[in-house]
């Protein structure tokens, strides 16, 4: 589940750059004098960006369907299960970390008491 998360968490991490760097290109497009050309391309990015994000909303939808219990009590609108993905792989990573520190915690301890024996 963590291993589905991560990859979720990636690829969504990469259509948000994807998505900034088009966005950047819109608006540089946009910022330089309007021709045809300048029209049709920024008609191509606006429905590369609409795959995006039905590519996004599909697999939200998906994990959805296929684990329900990740969003107990969360609502059926993409934004607000994206939101709740989010928080919950940031909750993940403080509690791995919490979990590494205590893990180097333990190790040192049980490295000072095997001294203490050796002694």
């Amino acid at each position: 589940m963590e291993n589905r998360l991560n990859d979720y968490q990636n690829q969504i991490d990469n259509l948000s750059q994807e998505r900034a760097q088009l966005l950047e290109e819109l608006r540089n497009n946009a910022s330089s004098s309007a021709q045809p050309s300048d029209s049709d391309k920024a008609t191509k990015v606006n429905a590369k960006l609409k795959r995006l994000l039905q590519t996004v909303k599909d697999k939200i939808n998906r994990l959805a369907t296929e684990r329900p219990e990740l969003f107990t009590n969360i609502g059926e609108e993409t934004s607000e299960r994206f939101d709740h993905l989010i928080a919950t792989v940031e909750h993940q990573a403080t509690q791995m970390e919490m979990l590494q520190s205590e893990h180097n915690e333990t190790q040192e301890q049980l490295r000072n008491e095997i001294q203490e024996l050796q002694r």
